[in-house]
């Protein structure tokens, strides 16, 4: 048995046993909702982080993938990132597709996240990549903010309807890429423009943190229709959070679409 299998059976264990575990899981730990979501397998106890049933998540598409290794750049500078909150508007969404705009209009973007072992700089394949970032007015899929709406509390808000879009999950391929097809995310109540993430190892959720974009890209998508319409709020830019320490996505012009790239380090 290769090591990378011995990893990752080792992982599942942990999270089976952590399962078993009296008063981790309750059934009000999963969220409802008109869509068939993915089980909660854990709530952390510190900043209310959730991990998801993973089992039926399936690999990105390596054989179609729009961005190559070269986009990355030297794994070997691989350096960890570090968990920030999860915000109101995680949950465990149905996986299943990478065109996760589900319709929705907006500038093209294709979003490519590869898992990084910090220890030894490997890519981690057969991780779970779970993505979600607002459409191009700052709305979250699966609430019912409206445009300009501040958001109420930081805390975990379950869905409270059927929508999706903007948000999905995959597994990463044997270079430990997961790729979605989605829109450049607009901006909404004091935040700059970012894309979430989560990645889990088995069914335990191992770093949860986001991304800027780069400020040149999001002042030319804002200025296009639909980004460009009357908003109350102005659009924070990068610098402001800088304090925050995010990493910012790489962004290419390919094709017809921009592609975000960005390593995801983490210690498993």
């Amino acid at each position: 048995m290769d090591t990378h299998r011995r990893r990752l059976l080792h992982l599942a264990a942990l999270s089976t046993t952590a399962l078993a575990m009296p008063g981790l899981l309750r059934a009000a730990d999963i969220d409802p909702s008109g869509s068939p979501d993915r089980r909660v397998t854990n709530r952390a106890f510190f900043g209310n982080a959730l991990s998801c049933d993973s089992a039926a998540v399936p690999v990105s598409e390596r054989g179609t993938r729009l961005a190559t290794l070269a986009d990355f750049g030297n794994a070997q500078q691989c350096t960890m990132l570090k968990n920030t909150t999860e915000g109101p508007f995680f949950f465990c969404t149905n996986p299943g597709i990478a065109d996760i705009a589900r319709g929705k209009p907006g500038v093209p973007l294709t979003i490519a996240l590869r898992t990084v072992d910090a220890a030894n700089c490997q890519p981690i394949r057969d991780a779970v990549i779970d993505i979600w970032h607002c459409d191009t007015g700052g709305l979250y899929s699966g609430h019912n903010l409206a445009v300009d709406e501040a958001v109420k509390s930081p805390k975990h808000t379950p869905p409270v309807n059927g929508e999706r879009f903007c948000r999905g999950a995959l597994r990463t391929d044997a270079d430990g890429i997961a790729e979605f097809r989605s829109i450049y995310p607009g901006y909404y109540v004091e935040r700059a423009i970012h894309i979430h993430f989560k990645v889990h190892v088995g069914n335990r959720a191992f770093l949860t943190s986001e991304a800027h974009l780069p400020e040149s890209d999001n002042a030319a998508v804002q200025a296009m229709a639909p980004y460009n319409m009357a908003r109350k709020v102005k659009r924070i830019p990068n610098a402001q959070e800088a304090s925050w320490n995010l990493p910012t996505m790489k962004v290419f012009e390919r094709r017809d679409t921009r592609l975000a790239v960005l390593d995801l380090a983490l210690t498993v």
